[in-house]
Formats: structure tokens, C-alpha cells, sequence
């Protein structure tokens, strides 16, 4: 039998509380309300389980301007009825990259990071401080601001991105995946995709975007992303086109 433990779940400075069951170790790490959002009583909470934390050490590397101090550990975002005080559902958080050992099931929530990929409401003189990773948006174009975006490192100017959040549609919590149409390439379904969702999008679940990747293709990639809500996923038409005089690898991204 799972043994639960009720955490005290402080959901916003009106003193409005609930007390949810999460397994014991667990630690939140933010939530949100979404409430007068969706006109039901619903917060979002994002958690981790027995987490450790890092501290950045030594000379900064590519990878820790993204992660900065992080937490690391299993990590979970879950929708709660705060009327009822239950969860409605859990979904487990996992990288392309982090958290891909079968053991360790971990990912990484920056505590103190760059405002270079997350949002940094106030930064110190190193462009520093505390992320609000539930940086809560309308990106699936439904009306409803209850989406958000993590990053996974991928390479040195490259990170990968993933949309989190409220389906009003099944009113549950999702990771929302991406469907890829590429000439000359099997269409995939992938959860993460290199750099798009850290752009702004031209409106609310669509993309138009043009990039150099910088590292691994000398390349130009132009995308175009919408949201199907009837299947609840992006859809990116994706063109890849080499440089001048050079050619392309067999497949710029494996994702």
C-alpha cells in the first residue's frame, strides 16, 4: 500500500490553503492557481521526490548557464482539486537526455539560474535569480493561460524545449507532444524539440520561426507550428536547408 503523506500546499498570499496527499519526500517546488482561469477549482503544482541540491562549482560551463543551481530529482507536475483536496492527475517529468536512466528518473529545476532561457522576475548584477518556472502562458491557443516551458540542455547554444500544463480540453495536466513533418523524413511524434518553444510565438499556439543552429549543421531551419486541440499536440512543419556549398548531415535532429 503507497503511503502518502498530506503536504501543506500554501496557494496563494490570500491565505487560501488546502492540504493535498503527495508521497512522503516530496517537495514542492511552485504552484499555481488557475481557478478564475477555468472556472473550476484547480491549481497546478510542480514537485520533486527526495531531491538533492546542486550548487554550480567552479567555472561556468555551457550547460550550467542553463540549469544554474538546480534541484535534482524525480520530478512530477500534477493538477489538484483544491476544493476537494485530491489530485486529478500526475504526469512524470523526463528529458530527452535527463532523466532517460531507467534507475534515476531524475530532471533538473533551477533555484538560482540565468534569465537567459527562464524567466527571472528580478536578477542580480549577473543576470541572476529566482526563476518562476510555472511562467504561466496561453500556448496552445485554447483561451486559457495554464502552459508553461522547461529546458533540457542539449548543446552549447542549443536547448531543448517541452510545453507543460492544463488541457481545458480533458481537464488534466499534459506534456504536450509534437508531431515533425519533414520532406524526405518519417514523420515523428516527440516530446522535446530543439529551441522552438523558447521563442515567443507569433500568437497563441502558433510559431513562425527561422534559425541557425550554431553547432552540429551548418544549416538554416525554418518552422511553422500550430496546435491541433482536437488531438492535443503541435503539429511543426519543419524545412532544413544546408549552406551554401555544403551538405547536410542524414538527419540534423534524432528527436
Amino acid at each position: 500500500m503507497k503511503v502518502l503523506l498530506f503536504c501543506f500546499l500554501a496557494l496563494s498570499a490570500s491565505v487560501q490553503t488546502a492540504y493535498i496527499p503527495l508521497p512522503i519526500g516530496a517537495k514542492i517546488i511552485e504552484t499555481a492557481k488557475l481557478t478564475k482561469e477555468v472556472g473550476k477549482s484547480r491549481a497546478l503544482v510542480l514537485w520533486m521526490l527526495n531531491p538533492t541540491k546542486g550548487m554550480r562549482r567552479g567555472e561556468l560551463g555551457c550547460s550550467d548557464v542553463l540549469y544554474g543551481d538546480a534541484w535534482y530529482g524525480p520530478t512530477r507536475l500534477s493538477l489538484i482539486d483544491v476544493g476537494k483536496r485530491k489530485v486529478i492527475n500526475t504526469v512524470e517529468i523526463r528529458g530527452l537526455y535527463e532523466g532517460s536512466d531507467e534507475d534515476q528518473h531524475s530532471f533538473p529545476i533551477p533555484y538560482h539560474v540565468s534569465n537567459e532561457n527562464y524567466y527571472v522576475p528580478q536578477t542580480d548584477k549577473n543576470g541572476e535569480g529566482t526563476p518562476k518556472i510555472l511562467n504561466l502562458r496561453d500556448l496552445t491557443g485554447e483561451g486559457v493561460v495554464g502552459q508553461f516551458v522547461l529546458f533540457e540542455y542539449e548543446a552549447c547554444g542549443v536547448s531543448l524545449t517541452t510545453v507543460l500544463g492544463y488541457s481545458p480540453r480533458t481537464d488534466t495536466v499534459k506534456q504536450f507532444p509534437v508531431k515533425i513533418i519533414e520532406p524526405g523524413e518519417k514523420t515523428t511524434i516527440v516530446s522535446w524539440i530543439p529551441h522552438l518553444f523558447g521563442e515567443k510565438p507569433v500568437q497563441p499556439g502558433h510559431w513562425n520561426i527561422t534559425w541557425d543552429p550554431g553547432h552540429g549543421c551548418d544549416c538554416i531551419i525554418h518552422e511553422e507550428v500550430s496546435f491541433n486541440p482536437i488531438k492535443q499536440l503541435f503539429v511543426e512543419k519543419r524545412k532544413i536547408t544546408a549552406y551554401p556549398n555544403t551538405a547536410l548531415p542524414k538527419r540534423v535532429f534524432q528527436h
